[in-house]
């Protein structure tokens, strides 16, 4: 090694090493590693021998987002150019980006098995919040899914009912200091009527009010978020699903992973946060003892304590933290934004919105004190249509994936195992050629001789097949629920601040990007 050293630092060798010649090959040699290093993955893409933008080294598409308002619209755009499969590089690794129904009834629920686990780009720095029974893969999903599907039984639904509607009337009470006559405010004690002429952000009275019903039904927290109180937890939660997407896609590149999470460390994103509440939450519950409450936490404490044949405890604290965490966000977010962007709709379109609640009048006129609020809600099949037309327009979860787990062979397609397949939602409910119209807030759409000319893999608000949303029950359940209290005595109307159409925020759901502005009248 010393001879080594020697013979390096000879004038000889060090001039030879300066010679423009040499260092010319050197930077060749090196620009060469660093085309291959950035192109490495684009080889799948002749493999998969389907259309789609050519990529760039590093960043393959990843530039062209930005001449779309989302990537949302970008499938969109993609697909009338393409055709309903194409390839999309956002990063060095291509995905395949399926709008065929057929296709994507193969892929959910035919054969999928090949396509069981959901395809993680981004991970998660808490390993314990990890966990979760989204981002938990192969057998330990499936054990993780089949202990919390019992929660969502009819049964245990229908104990759920009263913690809604409470919380829901809370909701009420406060719409009804706005509507109409306006509210009264102490002011250098003098009492002051302000008349509301100004429009209420629905969203964000929502997201408390869907907040609180997570909490108190699935946790037995009441936690008064509509009230005023406990403000952090939800900020902390929208901290979380703000994250713009195209933010969210710097996870694809090199290095973006560990560069993602600084960032959000530095915007204020504490992950942690929600360990410790999880945490906190199993503790006090542990505190009270065996309880007759049959919620979500109570089922998964209660499968802490059984075994499997193999004598393996099927939920460790850490599963039970990790699906605390998950069905918080994703128990009031996706809720939230469908009951704003209904709420939107109707506020735009007034014949809807008249016509629904004079089928919510007929149902309670038909079943008064014959049948519980949840049975008159779920009865009334215009409401459902106008919720199903809301959440085709703006579908909670635009663009769901799977990843293929072995080579596979899909309809002449060779898709190489590990390969990222896009669901694209957002494109699904908005393709001309498979709904007329498809710009159009039309509930009729999804009843009648009209709703079976579409195929059933074309709207697919909660996904499909066995990995589809847990909760959906559930969040149906809240929302029709919601709905039917308030339409019964107020009314939503257009107004100078609302945003017509509304700007999509394309984070970790959908959501109104600058929240739903519109007026609260009375109808009583």
């Amino acid at each position: 090694m010393e001879a080594l050293g020697a013979f390096l630092q000879q004038p000889l060798f060090m001039e030879t090493l300066a010679h423009p010649t040499v260092i010319a090959s050197l930077l060749l040699l090196v620009a060469l590693f660093l085309y291959w290093y950035g192109t490495r993955g684009f080889a799948d893409l002749k493999k998969l021998n389907v259309p789609g933008p050519k990529p760039i080294p590093f960043l393959g598409n990843f530039l062209e987002v930005r001449n779309y308002n989302g990537i949302y619209q970008m499938h969109l755009a993609f697909l009338k150019r393409y055709g309903k499969v194409f390839t999309i590089c956002l990063g060095g690794r291509p995905s395949l980006v399926v709008a065929d129904p057929e296709m994507l009834k193969q892929i959910m629920v035919k054969d999928f098995a090949n396509f069981r686990n959901r395809f993680q780009f981004q991970k998660l720095a808490n390993k314990t919040l990890a966990q979760n029974v989204g981002s938990s893969r192969d057998d330990k999903w499936k054990r993780i899914r089949n202990t919390l599907t019992p929660t969502f039984s009819a049964g245990k639904l229908k104990l759920m009912v009263p913690l809604m509607e409470k919380l829901c009337d809370t909701l009420l009470e406060k719409l009804e200091k706005i509507a109409d006559s306006g509210e009264l405010h102490l002011e250098n004690n003098f009492a002051l009527l302000c008349f509301t002429d100004q429009s209420v952000d629905m969203l964000d009275w929502f997201s408390k009010m869907t907040l609180e019903v997570i909490l108190a039904t699935a946790f037995g927290v009441d936690a008064k978020i509509q009230m005023g109180e406990n403000s952090e937890i939800l900020q902390e939660a929208k901290k979380l699903f703000h994250v713009p997407f195209f933010l969210r896609q710097m996870a694809r590149l090199p290095f973006g992973n560990s560069l993602l999470r600084l960032l959000l460390v530095l915007n204020g994103n504490d992950v942690n946060y929600f360990e410790r509440i999880g945490r906190e939450m199993l503790h006090i519950r542990r505190q009270q003892g065996q309880t007759n409450r049959k919620d979500l936490l109570e089922l998964m404490m209660t499968a802490t304590d059984e075994t499997t044949v193999e004598g393996v405890s099927r939920l460790s604290d850490d599963e039970v933290v990790a699906q605390s965490f998950i069905f918080l966000l994703a128990g009031f977010e996706t809720s939230s934004n469908t009951l704003s962007f209904t709420v939107y709709h109707l506020a735009c379109n007034p014949g809807v919105q008249d016509k629904l609640r004079s089928d919510i009048r007929d149902a309670f006129e038909t079943h008064a004190n014959k049948k519980p609020l949840y049975e008159i809600a779920q009865s009334i099949e215009y409401l459902d249509c106008v919720i199903k037309e809301s959440q085709r327009l703006c579908p909670p979860i635009p663009h769901p994936n799977r990843e293929c787990h072995e080579d596979f062979n899909l309809n002449g397609i060779h898709i190489p195992a590990g390969t990222e397949v896009v669901i694209p939602v957002y494109a699904l409910h908005h393709d001309p050629n498979a709904w007329e119209d498809p710009e159009k807030f039309d509930p009729e759409r999804f009843r009648g001789p009209r709703k079976d000319t579409h195929h059933p893999f074309q709207f697919l608000p909660f996904g499909a097949g066995p990995r589809n949303c847990i909760g959906m029950r559930f969040a149906l359940l809240e929302i029709k629920i919601a709905l039917v209290k308030i339409l019964m005595k107020y009314k939503f109307v257009q107004s100078p601040e609302t945003q017509v159409p509304l700007v999509l925020h394309d984070g970790a759901t959908m959501t109104a990007k600058n929240g739903v502005l519109v007026r609260v009248e009375s109808v009583m």
